[in-house]
């Protein structure tokens, strides 16, 4: 059986561009929040983080960002409310709460922050649905890191942190003109190609295994199609990771990277 319950009140909310903290009670395990939102979008919820005493285990710019990967991942979505997922329901049936977000063996706090700029009348409540306790065992961990290119063309992004496993990388460029993406890892005996093809090959993979790309922003290269938990890429040994875009312009990418890690991996 699982629970829904309401939490605690998210402290900040009413004041004029604050910074707000959700404390989750510790003991159960949490499948995925559900914020109730009056006058507050994704976008508004900035700097958005989940710490576990001093890890930060969630760190976007923004809530939209998730939102973004509840649209690829095909998650249901209502107005008015916005989920933040720990459960993955586009994994296989015997795997989907292995990523659940246990705390039976958690003494520090764990905390949701985000700031809001100044909006009128905003509201948030928030709700959980609980399992079982459990250990924190494997999580999702979802982190960005940007890179900025001068020019158009080839380019490397080689320091993305490793040591956990990876379930997918989301390239996101304003223009959304990454036209092209590989994947180079070297182990120690040479470097091979793992990853490599156009936007729209990706894409057409994607949608063939119910993914739906946000192709006006994003380049998905998703690693875990098949939905097992065998699938994230394992990174602890490699010598070197080199993700290649092919970009269409100068500016900035921001690469949003989802391990699969314990607590006090990456």
């Amino acid at each position: 059986m699982r629970n829904q319950v309401l939490l605690p009140t998210i402290m900040g909310v009413q004041a004029a561009g604050g910074h707000c903290v959700l404390n989750l009670p510790l003991g159960m395990t949490y499948d995925l929040i559900q914020f109730a939102v009056t006058n507050i979008t994704a976008a508004n919820m900035l700097n958005f983080k989940v710490k576990v005493g001093s890890s930060t285990i969630v760190d976007l710019a923004s809530f939209q960002d998730f939102e973004d990967l509840n649209t690829f991942y095909r998650r249901q979505t209502q107005a008015g409310f916005l989920t933040l997922w720990f459960y993955r329901p586009e994994y296989q049936e015997d795997v989907r709460a292995l990523t659940s977000l246990g705390t039976a063996d958690i003494t520090a706090p764990i905390t949701i922050e985000f700031d809001l700029p100044a909006l009128t009348s905003p509201a948030i409540t928030a709700y959980a649905v609980q399992r079982p306790p459990q250990v924190m065992g494997a999580i999702t961990k979802i982190r960005e890191y940007t890179a900025n290119f001068t020019a158009a063309g080839l380019m490397a992004i080689d320091n993305i942190p490793r040591g956990a496993r990876i379930a997918a990388f989301h390239l996101r460029k304003a223009a959304g003109d990454v036209t092209n993406l590989d994947l180079e890892v070297n182990n120690g005996s040479g470097a091979a190609l793992v990853q490599t093809g156009p936007k729209a090959l990706y894409e057409t993979i994607q949608k063939q295994y119910n993914r739906v790309p946000v192709t006006a922003t994003y380049t998905h290269m998703d690693l875990c199609l098949l939905g097992d938990f065998a699938s994230p890429m394992p990174t602890a040994q490699l010598a070197d990771m080199r993700l290649k875009p092919t970009v269409g312009s100068s500016g900035s990418v921001v690469t949003m990277v989802e391990y699969i890690d314990g607590l006090r991996g990456v």
